[in-house]
């Protein structure tokens, strides 16, 4: 007669629990990879510049000059008005005048 080895309860549960979290995590790339194949991140609205993962906002330099920014704090991009292209730099297209950077740069 051949004995069987069982498995405790413990250990069943850490098996399920990974297990569970494996598929959590499966599920939630496919959703996000879904949403990106419709157009757009995360189920929202697609949005009209190329990343698509922020919210878009709006400055306008002292200029006049206005543009589409997305992106927080250091990682915020400036679109000039009109144009798919980013700013390069960290200055004004029009003006040389600095654009806002930082925690503490308001952007509306």
């Amino acid at each position: 007669m051949r004995l069987r080895k069982r498995t405790s309860p413990a250990r069943r549960f850490g098996l399920l629990a990974v297990a569970a979290g494996l598929a959590a995590a499966l599920g939630a790339a496919g959703a996000r990879l879904a949403g990106r194949r419709r157009g757009h991140a995360d189920g929202g609205p697609a949005a009209s510049h190329p990343v698509g993962l922020s919210r878009e906002e709006t400055y306008t330099c002292t200029c006049g000059q206005a543009y589409r920014v997305t992106g927080v704090d250091r990682h915020r991009v400036y679109y000039p008005e009109g144009k798919d292209e980013p700013v390069l730099g960290t200055v004004c297209v029009n003006c040389d005048a600095p654009l806002p950077v930082g925690h503490d740069a308001a952007v509306t």
